[in-house]
């Protein structure tokens, strides 16, 4: 294939105060809308720019999106496959307890299961359906999701298998953007090249949750 870049961004900030809990519908606030306009500027000013985007159908995610989609002149798919891990249920734990506790502050094993049930190895498995059908589709996406799920689409990218534990993280800020090129060898062999992780030098205030 000739090279496919794909651009993968994170949500701007969506959290509201320490007792606040985790949905799916969490909207941005005010510094997320402010990162997802900075993200947006970036973006457009690329000398090759993104000639399409997919999200997360998140709300946070799709608030981040419309304003890349704007900023471009291009509509946004939204793909469920793109969701955050844990997304089918409300977060048990406060922001201030995800801090205080870290209650998940261990590695995963592909068995193991988030408080909606689902196990990590079938969220591994949805977000790499999700990013093959992104690479099937060529040109140069965006692709607009979360911190979990970066790390997931990166290590499908980088061949780690599924049976093997979450042993390894890519940490991603709110709006942090990354930039992964995909290409065939003369063997017809896939090759990765993670060129960008995690900028957000375009930032005017950078958040971590």
């Amino acid at each position: 294939m000739d090279e496919l870049r794909i651009l993968l961004a994170r949500h701007g900030h969506a959290t509201s105060g320490p007792d606040h809990r985790w949905t799916k519908e969490d909207p941005l606030t005010d510094i997320g809308l402010r990162q997802a306009e900075e993200l947006a500027v970036h973006i457009a000013a690329m000398r090759r720019p993104p000639d399409r985007i997919v999200a997360s159908s998140a709300t946070r995610a799709r608030q981040t999106a419309e304003a890349c989609g704007r900023a471009l002149g291009l509509e946004v798919a939204l793909d469920d496959r793109l969701l955050e891990f844990g997304s089918g249920a409300i977060s048990p734990f406060t922001l201030a307890e995800m801090f205080e506790l870290m209650p998940y502050d261990e590695i995963w094993h592909p068995q193991d299961a988030g408080y909606d049930g689902e196990p990590v190895v079938e969220f591994w498995r949805r977000t790499a359906e999700a990013i093959e059908d992104v690479i099937a589709g060529g040109g140069q996406p965006l692709v607009v999701s979360h911190g979990g799920t970066t790390t997931a689409i990166l290590r499908h990218l980088v061949l780690l298998d599924r049976g093997t534990p979450d042993a390894i993280h890519f940490y991603v800020a709110n709006a942090g953007l990354s930039d992964v090129r995909v290409r065939s060898d003369r063997h017809g062999n896939r090759r990765v090249m993670l060129t960008r992780l995690n900028d957000t030098r375009f930032l005017t205030e950078v958040t971590e949750v």
